[in-house]
């Protein structure tokens, strides 16, 4: 007969790929980390984060900000009215535990997929269809920016654990989606990621961990 399928939970191996991890102890304006890079123009991307959150919201995981607008791209734990921010499902983060996290889109159709931990929590279209992501901006995580590298809230502030963020300026496929979220290495295509933190504010600390087990 043929050989027996691996079992695809990776339930005993290490996660292996997400260089360090990002530790806010509250949400604050002081909170917040910046990146020596930015982004190219983007007609599609991908982000993807392991979280663990103990707070009663998520707050603002990303936000991107250029001189046009503040709120180019904001990935946000709760429901906003501003149409670029994109709702995450966010009630299974909050037990305190590790989940990864993988947000997906397209200007094609104006196509968005949601992942959490591997399975897609949500899909549709019509988000942003045509629009680009243009390049050159300001990237914050942490914090919501209201003006070019400032402008905080500290209700809009995220506290938790975030480990092995990465962009990437195409769509990843279902299986590298799994892939990444079972630590199978990095698919190509990165534009920004851990190693390109520029400065930890505030009380953040930043923990060299190579293995998501050993993030603590």
């Amino acid at each position: 007969g043929f050989p027996e399928q691996p079992c695809n939970l990776c339930v005993h191996c290490l996660v292996c790929n997400v260089d360090s991890m990002l530790f806010f102890p509250s949400a604050s304006v002081e909170n917040y980390v910046t990146f020596s890079l930015s982004f190219p123009n983007l007609p599609e991307l991908s982000v993807c984060v392991w979280l663990r959150v103990e707070d009663k919201h998520v707050g603002t995981l990303l936000s991107y900000a250029t001189d046009d607008s503040d709120n180019q791209l904001v990935l946000y734990g709760r429901s906003a009215s501003d149409p670029v921010y994109r709702r995450l499902p966010a009630a299974s983060l909050l037990d305190g535990h590790w989940h990864h996290l993988c947000v997906l889109w397209s200007s094609i159709q104006g196509r968005f997929w949601h992942y959490t931990d591997r399975r897609l929590t949500s899909s549709g279209s019509n988000f942003q269809k045509g629009w680009e992501v243009p390049g050159g901006g300001s990237v914050v995580l942490g914090q919501e920016q209201d003006t070019v590298g400032g402008g905080f809230d500290p209700v809009e502030g995220f506290a938790g654990r975030m480990a092995g963020f990465r962009v990437w300026d195409r769509v990843l496929s279902p299986l590298e989606v799994e892939g990444v979220a079972d630590g199978r290495g990095v698919p190509r295509g990165v534009v920004l990621s851990m190693e390109d933190i520029k400065e930890v504010h505030g009380e953040v600390k930043q923990v060299a961990c190579e293995c998501l087990e050993h993030c603590v």
